[in-house]
C-alpha cells in the first residue's frame, strides 16, 4: 500500500458509519471472491434509478473514502444510483483493469435494471488514469463495449502515464517529504515490473495512457472528442509549497489543464477544468489537497443530470417561449409521467393552469393547458393520442382515487375520444374531442372539451403539443385566453 495511505488508518470508522449507513448496499459482483470482488452502492430515496454515477478508487478502505463526500447523499435525493468500485491496486487500464471494470457496469445494469445508456463514469485519484482510458476504448471500440459512459470526471488524479512515471522521478530527486518519496518508489516499482518504463516500452505506455502531453499529435484523447469531461483539483499552491515544498509541477494539475486544452481545442465544448471552491479535508478536519471533498457535491449532480439529459422540474429552463398569465399557474413534468408510464414519448410537461382550476365553484374550474415538448418527431395520430390520453388521465385519476378514498360506487370509466379536425393557422396539425372522466375534485362525473396543436421545431429537433383543456363550451372566454397562450408559443 502507497506510504501517503497509512495515515488514513487513524481515521475515525464510527464517524463514517453514521454518514453513509442510511443507504449502504455491499454487493458481491463475482462469487468466487466475496472478500475483494464487491462494491458499495447507494441506491436513490425514489428507488426509481434514473442515472448511474459509477466512483472507482483504489488503495482506500469504504469507510475512509465515502465520508468524504456527500456525492452520494445528493445523488440519491436525486434519482442517482452511486457505486463505488475498488480497484486494488490497479494503476492503469490494462486488461485486468479493464475486465474488472466491465464486469461491474455490467452487474450494475442487470442488479438494479439501469438504463445503460446513464452512467457516468468517475476516478478518483490514481484510478483517474483507469476512468479515462477505458471511457476512450468505449468510443474507440464501441462493439466490445456493452456500456458506454456518456461522461466522465476524475478527482485530485493523473490524467498521463508519462506525466506520472516524470512525477514520480522528480519526487525521488527532490525529495520534498517522506510520503511522496514512499509513493513514487511504489508507483516506479509497480510500472516497470508491470509494463516497463517508457524509455524502452514507449508504445505499451502509449496504448494504456488516456493522454500524452508531450506528444504534439493527437492521442487517446480524441476519442473524448464528444464526452463531457472535467478534471477536479485542488490549485492552493500556496498551502502546496508552504506545507510540501511541492511547486505547480510537482502536481498533475499541468497535464490535466493541458488535457482540457486540447479537448476544447478539438472542439469539445464539454471539457473543463474544475477549480475547488473549498479546500480538500480529511473526514477528521486535517488539511489534504487530494480528498475527494474537493468536489462540490451539489454543483456535480445537476451537471451528471444535465449531461445525461435527466429532466429538473427544480432548475430546468424551457427553450422555447410560452407565456404565463398573471394568476395562472405553473408545473413542469418528465414525460412519460410517472403515472402514465404507457406514453412513450419523451421530454417534458408544461402546464399553465387557469386561476380557477382548482374551485369547483368557477367558471375555469378543470380549465388548462399544458405543453408536451418532446423529443425527435415522434407518431402523432388520433389512435396514439386516444391511447396515451386515456392512459394519462387514468393514471391521474387512480392516483387520487387512493390519495382521496374515493369509494368505486362514484368512480366511472375514462373514455377518450379524439379526432383530427381542421388545421389551424400555424399548426403542423390540429386535433380536437373530448375526455370523459372522474372530477376527483367534487368526486362526479365531468366531460372535458379538448383542442391539440402540432408544430413541429426542426431546429431543436423537437415537436410541440399544446393541449387546451375545458368542461367551457367552445364560446366561453377561456378558451380565448388559451388560444393566446398558443399564439405566444415560439420554438425558439
Amino acid at each position: 500500500m502507497l506510504t501517503r495511505f497509512f495515515a488514513l488508518l487513524i481515521t475515525a470508522v464510527f464517524f463514517a458509519a453514521s454518514v453513509y449507513a442510511q443507504y449502504p448496499e455491499k454487493v458481491v459482483f463475482d462469487p468466487k471472491d466475496s472478500t475483494g470482488n464487491t462494491y458499495l452502492a447507494v441506491p436513490p430515496l425514489s428507488h426509481h434509478i434514473k442515472g448511474v454515477v459509477v466512483v472507482l478508487y483504489n488503495f482506500y478502505r469504504p469507510d475512509n473514502l465515502v465520508p468524504e463526500t456527500k456525492l452520494h447523499n445528493v445523488a440519491c435525493a436525486n434519482d442517482l444510483l452511486t457505486v463505488f468500485v475498488p480497484m486494488k491496486e490497479l494503476l492503469y487500464a490494462d486488461t485486468a483493469a479493464v475486465n474488472r471494470v466491465s464486469t461491474v457496469l455490467r452487474h450494475i445494469a442487470g442488479k438494479y435494471k439501469a438504463d445503460t445508456s446513464k452512467f457516468v463514469l468517475a476516478g478518483y485519484d490514481y484510478a483517474s488514469n483507469i476512468a479515462l482510458r477505458y471511457t476512450e476504448l468505449t468510443q474507440q471500440f464501441p462493439a466490445a463495449y456493452a456500456i458506454h459512459p456518456k461522461a466522465v470526471f476524475t478527482v485530485s488524479g493523473p490524467v498521463d502515464l508519462f506525466g506520472l512515471w516524470d512525477w514520480c522521478q522528480q519526487v525521488i530527486r527532490k525529495q520534498p517529504n517522506d510520503g511522496q518519496v514512499g509513493d513514487a518508489g511504489f508507483i516506479i516499482d509497480k510500472m516497470t515490473r508491470e509494463i516497463g518504463t517508457p524509455a524502452t516500452r514507449r508504445e505499451r505506455y502509449q496504448a494504456l495512457t488516456p493522454f500524452n502531453s508531450r506528444d504534439t499529435a493527437a492521442g487517446n484523447e480524441r476519442y473524448l472528442q464528444r464526452i463531457p469531461v472535467r478534471v477536479y483539483y485542488d490549485t492552493d499552491i500556496a498551502w502546496l509549497l508552504k506545507e510540501r515544498r511541492n511547486s505547480l509541477y510537482d502536481t498533475y494539475i499541468p497535464d490535466a489543464t493541458e488535457l482540457v486544452s486540447r479537448l476544447l481545442l478539438a472542439g469539445n465544448t464539454e471539457a473543463a477544468f474544475m477549480v475547488a471552491q473549498q479546500p480538500g479535508k480529511r473526514i477528521n478536519g486535517s488539511r489534504y489537497p487530494e480528498a475527494f471533498s474537493i468536489v462540490d457535491e451539489t454543483e456535480c449532480i445537476q451537471w451528471i443530470k444535465h449531461t445525461l439529459d435527466i429532466f429538473d422540474p427544480v432548475n430546468w429552463q424551457p427553450p422555447y417561449k410560452l407565456n404565463k398569465p398573471k394568476g395562472w399557474g405553473t408545473e413542469h413534468f418528465e414525460v412519460p409521467v410517472d403515472f402514465a408510464p404507457e406514453i412513450r414519448y419523451k421530454g417534458v410537461e408544461d402546464i399553465r393552469f387557469a386561476p380557477g382550476w382548482g374551485d369547483s365553484a368557477s367558471a375555469e374550474h378543470w380549465s388548462y393547458a399544458f405543453l408536451w415538448w418532446l423529443k425527435d418527431k415522434p407518431v402523432i395520430d388520433a389512435p396514439t393520442l386516444n391511447s396515451y390520453l386515456t392512459a394519462y388521465y387514468n393514471g391521474l385519476v387512480n392516483r387520487n382515487i387512493i390519495s382521496r378514498r374515493i369509494p368505486a360506487e362514484k368512480q366511472v370509466p375514462t373514455i377518450v375520444n379524439i379526432k383530427k379536425v381542421k388545421t389551424a393557422a400555424g399548426d403542423a396539425d390540429t386535433y380536437g374531442g373530448s375526455i370523459r372522466m372522474l372530477n376527483y375534485m367534487v368526486q362526479r362525473p365531468v366531460e372535458l372539451h379538448c383542442t391539440i396543436h402540432v408544430k413541429h421545431c426542426e431546429a431543436q429537433e423537437r415537436t410541440a403539443l399544446f393541449f387546451e383543456i375545458s368542461p367551457q363550451p367552445a364560446t366561453h372566454i377561456i378558451w380565448q385566453q388559451m388560444d393566446q397562450l398558443w399564439s405566444s408559443f415560439r420554438c425558439n
